[in-house]
């Protein structure tokens, strides 16, 4: 089954059943891991790049509860065929993403949903990493072929209450903070267009010192030469 094309309302129309499952789930989450969320008022109208820090494989659930509008997430191929997180990823909505290339269909769905006024969100780590890690090329240029901005997005304690090769989430406490937008960077600076990547490097480097050095809230990160 594959998802339907961003953009279509049937998959992101802020429907009734949406609403009330949203908070429902943000009600479960917060009895379970104390789930917040912080900088909602940074939150802007319109489309927009998400970035963030990928330290749980729960994390596009988290972040999808922390704002008010459905994103669409890239999200690798193959967890769309794991029973639980592949049903919530095809109800809310992806764009499925080829990994080991660079996915052209993927990147032109994701700006014919930027297009459609659509938020679409990336992990520029481009897997989960429990602690920071170097970033993936192409987040900034999706950004500056859209002519959107960038809005990074911390998921701090994710890690914890559900790592890597765990089989069931844990108790603990979950934070989602919103940062302020950074515009795209129009003109590449240095070879491929990597001053593209610029931005994200900025709003990547508020989300570490949001999380910390090995995923613990709090600390500065050194970025150099993590693009």
């Amino acid at each position: 089954m594959e998802t339907p094309e961003p953009g279509a309302p049937a998959v992101l129309r802020l429907t009734p059943l949406f609403r009330a499952t949203r908070l429902v789930v943000r009600g479960l989450l917060r009895l379970w891991c104390r789930f917040r969320v912080e900088g909602a008022g940074r939150y802007p109208a319109g489309p927009a790049v998400i970035v963030a820090n990928h330290p749980s494989a729960l994390d596009p659930m988290f972040i999808a509860a922390a704002l008010p509008d459905r994103v669409l997430f890239l999200a690798a191929r193959e967890f769309l065929a794991w029973p639980l997180i592949g049903w919530a990823m095809r109800a809310y909505g992806c764009i499925p993403v080829r990994r080991g290339a660079v996915d052209a269909a993927a990147v032109r769905r994701a700006l014919r949903a930027l297009e459609a006024g659509v938020k679409v969100g990336v992990f520029p780590e481009g897997r989960v990493s429990p602690a920071p890690g170097p970033l993936r090329p192409g987040a900034g240029r999706l950004a500056a072929a859209a002519g959107v901005p960038i809005l990074p997005v911390a998921v701090v304690g994710s890690g914890r209450v559900f790592p890597l090769g765990a089989r069931f989430p844990r108790p603990g406490r979950v934070t989602v903070k919103i940062g302020a937008t950074l515009p795209p960077r129009a003109a590449g600076g240095g070879g491929r267009g990597m001053g593209r990547e610029a931005p994200v490097r900025e709003a990547m480097a508020w989300v570490f010192g949001e999380v910390g050095p090995g995923g613990v809230p709090g600390g500065a990160i050194d970025m150099s030469g993590m693009i």
